[in-house]
């Protein structure tokens, strides 16, 4: 870089300032400049909204397992799915992740997403489910290995 380009970004930084913000605070400026950005990038401006849902499984009225996920951008993203320890083989996952499934085809999704820990049990749950592996996340969350899957609707 030259001198000039040195001084200049020396300028500008000291110009800025970053600060925390919120979410409400930044909704016009988001919605003015995204526009710009789905424009360059997709050809039209496209609605990001997020849809968040929890569902739950009872038994005797007692939860038994939940599952908590989204839907923005023609993806259903699986957040998580547990299912109460002294519970689990019962089918209690499965049918907590076909509802998320029956979900994502009713809003439209055309691919599923999820990231769970490399070697645990839920590999091989997901894999049961036709979900394949889209990428290893390396040493990720308290810095162990992690799988993103993905299954195509």
């Amino acid at each position: 870089m030259s001198g000039h380009t040195i001084e200049l970004i020396r300028f500008i930084i000291k110009m800025i300032k970053v600060s925390v913000s919120t979410n409400k605070e930044l909704k016009e400026f988001g919605e003015k400049e995204w526009a710009f950005v789905n424009v360059e990038h997709y050809g039209k401006n496209l609605d990001y909204q997020q849809k968040d849902f929890i569902f739950k499984a009872t038994e005797n009225r007692k939860i038994v397992g939940s599952i908590k996920f989204s839907h923005e951008a023609g993806v259903l993203t699986i957040n998580y799915l547990i299912t109460a320890h002294d519970k689990r083989g019962l089918g209690i996952g499965k049918a907590l992740t076909l509802k998320a499934e029956e979900e994502a085809r009713k809003l439209g999704a055309h691919k599923i997403y999820l990231v769970t820990g490399k070697g645990w049990e839920a590999e091989k749950f997901y894999q049961a489910l036709d979900y394949e592996q889209a990428g290893i996340l390396k040493n990720h969350n308290f810095h162990e290995d992690f799988i993103a899957y993905e299954k195509f609707i």
